[in-house]
């Protein structure tokens, strides 16, 4: 049983260690359609989502999709996110790095702009992770071997 005073420490004063409980709950949704390329390593990192869904408006204002990235892992680890066209893309944070049983809010803008060229071809965002090592995201992604890759491919809802 915890002490009262000390909710992180048992009566015989054993450390205890959880991650929040949001975080015990967090539930990968799991493969998507577009399976990885041989070689690649799997993804050992959870997403909430498994595609990207745009709610396009009229009045052409940008989509946001707001995803939650998680680490299970008991190390920490760097993540990177690439998109198909950057000109129509936007992903906040791009790269970064995720504590053991860490969450981290991703947010994807699609510009809704009429870019009929750009829409004819299938989007997806490709979520990439590596150890970490001591250096900043971006020098370690200058010339690090992927340890994981997933890609969610982008859908887009159109207004009734």
């Amino acid at each position: 049983m915890a002490d009262k005073k000390f909710p992180n420490v048992l009566a015989n004063g054993t450390s205890v260690t959880a991650p929040p409980p949001s975080q015990l709950n967090f539930v990968d949704a799991g493969a998507t359609s577009l399976v990885n390329k041989p070689g690649e390593p799997p993804f050992k990192l959870a997403l909430n989502m498994n595609k990207v869904e745009f709610k396009c408006t009229n009045d052409k204002k940008p989509a946001a999709v707001y995803l939650k990235l998680f680490n299970p892992t008991n190390e920490t680890v760097s993540f990177k996110i690439r998109c198909t066209s950057a000109d129509i893309f936007r992903v906040q944070p791009p790269l970064g790095f995720l504590k053991a049983n860490e969450t981290v809010p991703i947010v994807i803008w699609y510009q809704n702009q009429d870019k009929k060229e750009a829409m004819s071809k299938s989007h997806y965002f490709a979520f990439y992770h590596t150890h970490s090592d001591g250096r900043t995201a971006r020098e370690l992604w200058a010339n690090s071997k992927v340890e994981g890759v997933r890609r969610l491919p982008a859908t887009f809802i159109s207004p009734k």
